[in-house]
């Protein structure tokens, strides 16, 4: 369950212009039939999808009833189904035995956060909003930039990561702090540079990236981000994560709005206080530039090697969802694609590289053990190979199925292919989705991603491609030391690289198994 730029390695992304629509979590504010029409259109092809789906499934299960059914074949079909199932419930519980009773989105039981608590006297401690940018301006993607952080442009402090554009002189223009580096470093290593560079009374800095907006009270956070900054200061914590979402935008999208409601909402507030950061979180200063001094500098899986740093340090890292930042995700199945791959080959290196902390940190807590060894360890990492095999037979069953629908007689009649593997699979697949966008996904959101609930088995099953071929290429690098597959992340390994158009909002990778999106 569980877990952004550009991922096209040619076309940079066009300039997107963000309306109401996009703001907000699901409806449009203007009226008409033209944006009643933009507001519905979109629920055609998946409900259409939907009302097939389930006319195959039922026709599949009156007509292949005399057809070959193992019981062993049909649970390795459902590996990952069942996985998933025991995965959420299990965090499902957790989640209630870390969160206080109060009902707040927290993944500890922070007492100064609940609603009737006493407006604490102590002031906020100095903090920076801080930045690593590049080539907004010629990307056409500044003014949206300045708008979306605006309000804090007296606290955002910026380095650009060798741009060659005017987005330094038009940012300095404008009032912004904004440190010009000639070099590309990439975000870890800029992220360093720019540390340095700040007075040393700020105590307190919150990473975002330049494709997000810090959602006020009347878009969907609780608590102003002074209060959360003040709240953390006063925790003693190293990092607390904020809530990420995914703004509407396309049908892809509704899949990945599902995919971070999870991966936020039940996957690190289900982890207590050690959690994971993600591209935009809050730092105890000191703790980020300890783990940036041991950080590998690399971009893949970046805020996964963060984490693991300090919590291999006894630091505590815990989740706050009080505070809404939402991004943009990727608006082509090539580009998610590309992500995808990054993020896979990020979790394997990072995993590898850093299992001595992996091992420190699985003493904290036994569901610290289950989620960084059994959870990443066994069954992302160590039976990937069998979560490949269940999607070979629930595709075959997939495809028996429309064989059988259409009388194509294309296929034989197999117990490897029969269809009513998937009509399970998907069955328990869309009861699972039911549970969780009622228990975990807020119930504003519930409407824009309802539709796509019972197609998420599929898109879940296209999952593993891209996680195959991530490890597949740490795999090749490792032994022929290049990749079967170039994914935009690449550049910033690479020393003389020109950096790929827009940097994602968050490198970690899924935190829940059923949403896929990071850990």
């Amino acid at each position: 369950m569980s877990s952004l730029p550009d991922f096209g390695s040619i076309r940079q992304p066009a300039p997107k212009i963000r309306t109401a629509s996009s703001a907000g979590t699901a409806s449009p504010v203007r009226t008409g039939s033209a944006v009643a029409r933009r507001r519905h259109s979109p629920l055609f092809a998946p409900l259409a999808a939907c009302v097939l789906l389930a006319g195959w499934i039922a026709l599949s299960a009156i007509g292949d009833q005399a057809q070959t059914f193992s019981v062993l074949i049909a649970l390795l079909a459902n590996f990952i189904v069942y996985t998933d199932a025991a995965d959420l419930l299990l965090r499902l519980y957790a989640r209630r035995r870390h969160t206080s009773t109060s009902g707040v989105e927290l993944s500890i039981d922070l007492a100064a956060a609940a609603p009737t608590a006493v407006q604490r006297l102590v002031p906020v401690r100095p903090y920076a909003i801080i930045a690593s940018i590049y080539n907004l301006d010629s990307r056409g993607e500044l003014d949206e930039f300045i708008e979306a952080l605006g309000r804090y442009r007296e606290r955002t402090w910026l380095i650009s990561d060798g741009s060659s554009d005017r987005t330094v002189r038009r940012l300095r223009q404008a009032g912004w702090h904004c440190i010009d580096e000639p070099v590309n470093r990439r975000k870890p290593a800029a992220l360093r540079r720019l540390l340095d560079q700040l007075a040393p009374q700020i105590e307190t800095v919150m990473v975002i990236d330049p494709d997000c907006r810090i959602r006020s009270l009347a878009e969907g956070s609780s608590v102003d981000l002074e209060r959360y900054i003040g709240d953390f200061q006063q925790s003693g914590a190293a990092a607390v994560c904020p809530r990420l979402m995914i703004e509407p935008d396309g049908f892809l999208t509704r899949f990945q709005a599902f995919e971070y409601a999870l991966g936020f909402r039940i996957g690190r507030r289900s982890l207590a206080d050690f959690s994971i950061t993600s591209g935009v979180s809050v730092y105890r200063r000191e703790a980020l530039e300890y783990a940036l001094s041991r950080h590998s500098l690399s971009v893949y899986a970046e805020d996964l090697e963060n984490a693991l740093i300090l919590l291999s340090a006894g630091e505590r890292i815990y989740y706050d969802g009080r505070l809404v930042v939402s991004t943009e995700g990727p608006g082509s199945w090539r580009r998610w694609f590309s992500q995808r791959v990054g993020w896979y080959y990020g979790l394997l290196k990072v995993y590898t590289e850093r299992f001595t902390e992996v091992r420190r940190i699985r003493r904290r807590a036994p569901f610290a053990f289950y989620h960084y060894i059994l959870y990443m360890g066994v069954l992302t990492l160590g039976l990937h190979l069998v979560k490949m095999l269940a999607t070979v037979l629930l595709i075959a069953s997939l495809a028996a199925g429309f064989d059988h629908l259409f009388a194509g007689g294309l296929l034989p009649d197999t117990g490897l292919a029969n269809p009513l593997y998937f009509a399970t699979a998907v069955g328990c697949y869309l009861t699972l989705g039911i549970i969780a966008l009622f228990t975990i996904v807020p119930e504003a959101e519930r409407g824009y991603i309802a539709p796509i609930l019972p197609l998420y088995l599929l898109y879940t099953l296209i999952h593993v491609v891209p996680m195959s071929l991530g490890f597949a290429n740490w795999i090749s690098k490792k032994i022929c030391g290049r990749r079967l597959y170039h994914d935009h992340y690449e550049a910033g390994e690479r020393v003389h690289a020109i950096p790929a158009p827009r940097q994602a909002s968050t490198e970690t990778v899924p935190v829940a198994s059923f949403s896929r999106s990071r850990l």
